[in-house]
């Protein structure tokens, strides 16, 4: 296990089978997906509060890396303290990446990788054949306690929760 006390240039990269999520500490904000050599996938960081984005450039992030699993996680200031955790895994043949924010305030908030297919224009010999990529990508965000507030007469002591899965399909490619 790799702590969140690594080099600043080190990339985290989990695999399953062809396929590589890599991570690096320089662009936290990013990931890749690759087959074989080629890559497949981007992915960026997207953070919205009321439908406002989240300026992510000062957070200051944190790794712990597994043989089968990535978590990012750090604190942004945002009226309040917010915090942020992101596990990346691989499971039933596809990239799973679940999302946990909390906040003490209620907000809306919207955590998601904005992903991307790259351009796979054959260019030579491809050490790994390449599957057919067709943008298969699903979401599926949780629900949220603030939207039991309008019946509750008190919120002393209220932690927003937010709660999200986003997944890439990798083994129907």
């Amino acid at each position: 296990m790799v702590s969140e006390e690594s080099a600043p240039n080190r990339c985290y990269t989990i695999a399953q089978n062809h396929w590589q999520l890599r991570v690096a500490r320089i662009t936290p904000t990013t990931f890749q997906v690759v087959h074989g050599d080629t890559l497949v996938f981007e992915g960026r960081l997207i953070i919205e509060n009321n439908g406002q984005p989240i300026n992510l450039e000062s957070v200051q992030w944190k790794f712990r890396h597994r043989a089968d699993r990535v978590e990012q996680w750090g604190q942004i200031s945002h009226v309040d303290q917010l915090s942020i955790n992101m596990n990346y895994y691989f499971h039933q043949g596809a990239l799973v990446i679940e999302y946990l924010a909390r906040n003490s305030i209620p907000t809306r908030l919207e955590i998601r990788h904005e992903v991307h297919a790259k351009d796979l224009s054959p260019v030579g010999q491809l050490s790994t054949p390449l599957p057919e990529v067709n943008h298969h990508w699903h979401r599926r965000r949780h629900g949220l306690p603030s939207d039991f507030l309008v019946q509750s007469a008190s919120t002393d002591l209220f932690r927003e929760a937010f709660s999200a899965t986003q997944w890439i399909v990798l083994d129907k490619m």
